[in-house]
């Protein structure tokens, strides 16, 4: 506090960080202390916060990659858009404040693609090799496999496939870090476009050879994922990229340790907990308007 006399004696109010009053015939200034505000941490906004940063970092894995993955997006809406919004509510994994910051990272059931292609099938098989649905009528993949050849067998098998279109693959590998256990993850990724023309190219010069392999004359990859896998059919149009819907398909035992109630409680309190309550929210998880969210 100080006292002014003299040509500022008779200020009153406020400026800046300042305030004069008088008292006693002097004017007197304080300094205004200031109080760091408190964010609000409602349950449902921590719910979102604890699931936002793995979300964040699993599309940064993708490197650019990731587009055109999302067809009809609104207009000012980007493919980073869409894929927050289709996934923030679903496949809940909940990261803890420390890894969120450490740029941690789990792979669940994410929606990777939204399209109006029908969808690539993919099961997990015996020994976590991910498996297709699609046809390759008994061609047996080599290391002398063409294009032509491989093209072909989709081609002839598979109604819903045609020359020029293009198959990609998204392997998102689970990693932890060996020091710090922080779970991260490597997105490896692979596309191939269907051509029923060239006859030199081998199939194994565009992609490691031992990366496909069939499995009961389906097309499969040639070794085990731990993490997740997308198999993605698109196809340019004149009115843009079409693509199929895909999610990850799973072969991840580290992904529950992140899912459930417990997990997302765990990492609300890493976050410093709750410090407010939305006493008219129904505090239910995947019910909007009295319909069950799948």
């Amino acid at each position: 506090m100080a006292i002014f006399s003299g040509i500022v004696s008779r200020l009153r109010g406020s400026v800046g960080q300042l305030t004069f009053v008088r008292i006693g015939g002097k004017t007197v200034v304080r300094e205004k202390v200031e109080k760091k505000a408190v964010p609000v941490r409602t349950r449902r906004q921590m719910r979102h916060r604890v699931m936002w940063a793995n979300l964040v970092n699993l599309y940064r894995a993708f490197t650019g990659n990731l587009h055109p993955s999302f067809e009809n997006k609104g207009r000012g809406r980007s493919d980073y858009n869409e894929f927050m919004s289709v996934n923030l509510g679903s496949n809940k994994v909940a990261l803890p404040a420390d890894e969120a910051r450490q740029g941690g990272c789990v792979v669940a059931e994410y929606q990777v693609t939204r399209g109006s292609l029908p969808s690539v099938g993919v099961e997990i098989g015996d020994g976590g090799v991910p498996v297709t649905d699609i046809n390759l009528g008994g061609l047996t993949i080599g290391a002398s496999t063409t294009l032509k050849a491989f093209s072909q067998a989709i081609v002839e098998h598979n109604p819903e496939w045609a020359h020029g279109d293009q198959l990609t693959v998204f392997v998102a590998h689970q990693l932890q870090d060996s020091l710090t256990n922080v779970p991260r993850v490597s997105i490896e990724g692979v596309e191939i476009t269907l051509d029923l023309y060239d006859e030199t190219t081998i199939l194994g010069d565009l992609v490691d050879a031992n990366f496909f392999s069939s499995e009961d004359g389906k097309l499969a990859l040639g070794g085990s994922v731990i993490g997740g896998v997308a198999v993605v059919h698109s196809r340019l149009t004149q009115s843009g990229t079409k693509v199929s819907t895909q999610f990850f398909v799973l072969n991840n035992p580290l992904a529950v340790n992140y899912q459930g109630q417990e997990a997302v409680e765990a990492a609300i309190q890493s976050y410093g907990g709750l410090n407010a309550d939305a006493f008219l929210t129904p505090n239910v998880d995947g019910l909007v308007a009295g319909v069950t969210m799948p």
